[in-house]
């Protein structure tokens, strides 16, 4: 018993042994591998940007990566590298002409935020690779940036607008729409209204409209419907004459009674408010109502819409923003922006909230050509390279930081980005296309006024036959007549 307690003790002093030597080791290690930073670091002070840029010439450095597609893509079977970080960090190492070794860094645990992963294994690599989100937080944990890399400020993405075809029926009265029904009828009453004070205080002028009704009636005889006839032939050339002033004015151009010409003034005035009226109010019903319009534009739509908004709560900083600028918006929880647009077409939510670089990737990857952004930046945030600046990665960051505003100014940054952002060709002919659709007013939408424009005139047409046939009949009737009277007289004679 007593031997196998010191048995014990002693493999128990051998372990702990053991797992010293290896710490110690570890260390002894890691300090070899960057045993050159406090000493380039101190001498990094005072280089100019050509020497600070090629300050880790012919070093080797490890640098961390999250698989974040389309940023940072990791293929399995190749072990290969791909992405907007990827490519243009190489270009950093082939101008620093530096060497690198990419770690490929996992996903947090269920639970935690991208943040254990940079406080964790980012402490780790001389720098991260992949961009992180600069934010206060983050540097009060001694961790710093290179400049911007990408705009990761929030934005909505939202479904594009499609034109809806409403069916025909429901626009055969659209014209009608600018008015409110009250608002005709006054206007009919005005026009009759119109007509009849000027047929009794300028009886002169308006006599000009009376001449053919009253031909009109001595050509039709005398007889109850002849005056019928007669009394709709006032009527309506009364209606027409208060019709007339709504457009031309014409036959009072030369007004006799200056009470006419008051009201005439008066009426005019009416007339050209209520059609300035009508042609605003058209315009609204016909280009903006009988088309297809995203119901949210901006973050005060998506909340007043009660809709959930996609977003990436595996971020902290995404969750700060939620919690400060958006407390009341249920939020659908997505674990990559990949997500993002399916999660819109299955109706999970009603827009994404994503940074503006993450949006206009997405949208140049998408085929379906059927999300948009929407509005303004809702905040301001870059995405950057980042490093623990207690462990010489500020002096790594330094080094980046030249290499990269010399990219910057070049604008080979911005064309590299350009790249990876351009929008389809079959997008762009499909967006130029609904755009002229929604611009054009289409035939249905007007199709109503048309068809009863041809109603009356078929009626026109035919009263005009019916009139001509009425003409042509009374000649043969009335040689008749004289045949018969002559006949009778002849037999009357014999």
């Amino acid at each position: 018993s007593i031997h196998s307690n010191i048995s014990l003790v002693d493999w128990a002093m051998a372990v702990c042994l053991r797992t010293l030597v290896l710490f110690v080791t570890f260390s002894a290690c890691l300090g070899a591998l960057r045993d050159w930073c406090p000493e380039q670091q101190e001498a990094s002070n005072g280089f100019n940007t050509t020497q600070l840029q090629l300050a880790l010439s012919g070093k080797k450095i490890t640098c961390g990566a999250v698989v974040y597609p389309p940023f940072s893509i990791y293929n399995e079977e190749t072990g290969q590298w791909s992405g907007f970080d990827i490519e243009l960090f190489a270009e950093v190492a082939r101008r620093g002409n530096f060497e690198y070794e990419i770690v490929k860094i996992g996903n947090p645990p269920e639970g935690e935020t991208y943040d254990y992963i940079l406080y964790g294994v980012g402490r780790e690599m001389d720098m991260m690779c992949s961009w992180w989100g600069e934010t206060a937080a983050r540097k009060r944990r001694s961790f710093d940036f290179t400049i911007p890399t990408i705009d990761t400020s929030f934005i909505l993405a939202t479904p594009a607008p499609r034109p809806t075809q409403v069916p025909f029926k429901e626009q055969f009265w659209t014209f009608l729409k600018p008015f409110s029904r009250d608002l005709w009828l006054v206007l009919l009453f005005g026009v009759l209204f119109s007509s009849i004070f000027l047929y009794i205080v300028d009886p002169k002028t308006a006599a000009v409209y009376q001449e053919g009704s009253e031909e009109a009636g001595r050509e039709e005889g005398t007889g109850v419907l002849a005056a019928l006839r007669s009394s709709a032939n006032a009527v309506s050339n009364l209606f027409y004459q208060g019709w007339v002033l709504c457009t031309v004015q014409d036959p009072y151009k030369n007004a006799n009674s200056p009470w006419s010409k008051l009201y005439l003034m008066s009426w005019t005035g009416v007339i050209i408010v209520l059609l300035a009226a009508y042609t605003a109010q058209l315009t609204t019903f016909l280009i903006i109502e009988l088309q297809s319009i995203s119901s949210i534009n901006n973050l005060d739509d998506l909340l007043r819409s009660g809709k959930p908004a996609c977003a990436m709560t595996g971020i902290s900083f995404v969750n700060t923003f939620l919690k400060n600028s958006a407390p009341s918006l249920p939020v659908v929880p997505i674990k990559n922006i990949e997500e993002a647009f399916p999660a819109i077409r299955q109706g999970r939510c009603g827009a994404a909230l994503l940074g503006k670089s993450e949006v206009e990737l997405m949208i140049a990857g998408n085929e379906q050509c059927d999300m948009r952004m929407v509005g303004s930046s809702l905040n301001f945030l870059a995405g950057a390279f980042a490093a623990d600046s207690s462990n010489c990665g500020l002096f790594v960051l330094r080094v980046a930081d030249a290499i990269l505003q010399a990219i910057r100014e070049e604008g080979m940054m911005e064309e590299m980005w350009e790249g990876y952002t351009e929008v389809p060709s079959g997008c762009l002919s499909a967006s130029g296309t609904e755009e002229e659709k929604d611009q054009a007013l289409s035939l249905e939408a007007v199709g109503g006024l048309f068809i009863i424009h041809a109603a009356v005139a078929f009626v026109a047409i035919l009263g005009f036959s019916l009139q001509q046939y009425q003409k042509g009949k009374k000649p043969a009737q009335i040689a008749e007549l004289k045949g018969n009277l002559e006949s009778k007289e002849l037999r009357v004679s014999c």
